[in-house]
């Protein structure tokens, strides 16, 4: 690359690109640009690059095209990769970055990393349900998104009962004769849970009731029977709760965002390749991902994240939140609508959280800095939120609701009877045609239909 083609790019990006540290650059002498083609130096007429991947630039190559001395490259090196951590991620990027091992399920991957990262404010952190069939992915997502995140922050459960919880996860006090759960800052993933008696007793934590909460569990003791123990928990986690059924109460619908894998052809298509190169070189697969330089952006992005400690995020002229959120609001206000606006507040948090090198601080608590949010912050999170809202204010799963729509929906108005309406055969024979996969008469009559009603 001449320079004269150098100095057009630069002039293309206005400058150079806008968060890089200016002073750092013309310290060491060396100007570096960002394009869509990797990184670009520049030193007294010399130029070095494209280079995509900055982390694996080598110092003595970039410090011979330069004519420089091998420190000066280092640090060269070094702000190039600073820059690049530091850039803006909004939801077209995070797609594109998780999408190395989540293949499509674009709002579903990016709605759930966001969670998670909400687990690194004060007290904004959001719930979601993944609630759909066996063998859709609905456990794959976070799982494999939880690899991106200290593993001392995530707490991962195959099984639990009601109780068994509060014992497993508590320490006991001596002192005080309690047991002391504490999941400040934590990410909790239940993972096929078969119903949601847990959740059931989990309400108050889901609903950011106190920041301690009090529980009272009976423990049967071999000889003495029952006895009342008291559970202390600490603080508000991001959970994330997976499951195969479909049928849920209305006290847990409004608690969590509620999501389903996607299941079209294009996504399994592209999955089983991704699971054939995953078991065929599990060694060569791993290495093949982790020397992947967004994912390498992505997990120091959250590191980064977790060291910084937000206390919390403001976001101005707020009341204009509500005056949109109520706008998009097909007919009459319902309870849970007064739900649904903290989650969009809760997504715009998180994309906050998320580019925090890039938000004006505005204050300072004991529990750390205070940021603001952006015009950008609150589209991206109303995108989001536009992509999901329908099932979420109807209380269904989304697989739910695109049963109704796809199948149920069409079925009827194709009727030629007076009444319209459809047989659970014709359904079953539908979902079997669309799908390539039969539907049980149990899991319509106990899961699908009553959800619906």
């Amino acid at each position: 690359l001449n320079l004269q083609n150098f100095r057009e790019k630069r002039r293309e990006r206005g400058g150079g690109d806008p968060h890089m540290d200016e002073k750092s650059v013309s310290h060491i002498g060396i100007e570096i640009i960002e394009t869509k083609d990797g990184f670009l130096f520049e030193c007294n007429n010399h130029i070095a690059g494209p280079y995509s991947d900055p982390y694996s630039i080598e110092p003595l190559e970039l410090a011979k095209k330069l004519e420089i001395d091998p420190e000066t490259a280092l640090k060269a090196r070094l702000q190039a990769i600073e820059i690049y951590e530091s850039r803006e991620l909004g939801f077209d990027e995070l797609k594109e970055t998780l999408g190395l091992t989540i293949k499509r399920d674009d709002f579903n991957k990016v709605i759930t990393f966001l969670c998670m990262i909400s687990a690194y404010s004060e007290s904004d952190q959001f719930n979601i349900s993944f609630r759909a069939e066996s063998s859709t992915g609905k456990s794959y997502i976070p799982l494999e998104l939880a690899r991106l995140f200290p593993r001392e922050d995530v707490v991962e459960i195959a099984y639990s009962s009601p109780t068994s919880f509060y014992h497993e996860q508590g320490e006991f006090d001596k002192e005080e004769g309690v047991i002391r759960i504490d999941l400040e800052r934590k990410i909790l993933i239940f993972l096929d849970q078969p119903h949601d008696q847990l959740l059931q007793r989990l309400r108050p934590l889901l609903s950011h009731d106190r920041r301690e909460l009090v529980y009272k569990v009976t423990d049967k003791r071999e000889r003495g029977g029952l006895r009342t123990k008291t559970v202390i928990i600490r603080g508000f986690p991001a959970v994330i709760f997976c499951t195969g059924s479909l049928k849920l109460n209305d006290q847990e619908a409004t608690r969590m965002i509620l999501l389903s894998p996607e299941t079209s052809q294009e996504k399994i298509r592209e999955a089983i390749y991704l699971r054939a190169l995953r078991d065929g070189n599990r060694g060569e697969f791993d290495s093949w991902i982790d020397s992947d330089p967004k994912r390498k952006m992505l997990k120091n992005r959250i590191k980064r994240i977790k060291e910084a400690k937000i206390s919390d995020v403001i976001i101005p002229n707020s009341e204009k939140i509500a005056e949109r959120f109520m706008n998009q609001i097909r007919g009459v206000l319902k309870p849970r609508h007064m739900r649904d606006i903290t989650r969009i507040i809760a997504l715009i948090k998180s994309f906050a959280i998320l580019n925090f090198m890039h938000r004006k601080i505005v204050g300072e608590t004991l529990n750390g800095k205070v940021i603001e949010a952006t015009e950008k912050d609150i589209d991206q999170a109303f995108q989001l939120w536009e992509m999901i809202s329908e099932p979420q204010e109807l209380g269904v799963s989304p697989f739910v609701y695109q049963v109704f729509k796809e199948i149920i929906e069409p079925l009827a108005l194709e009727s030629c009877r007076e009444i319209k309406g459809c047989t659970r055969t014709e359904i079953m024979q539908r979902f079997l045609q669309l799908y390539g996969r039969p539907l049980s008469r149990i899991r319509l009559d106990r899961d699908i239909l009553p959800a619906l009603e």
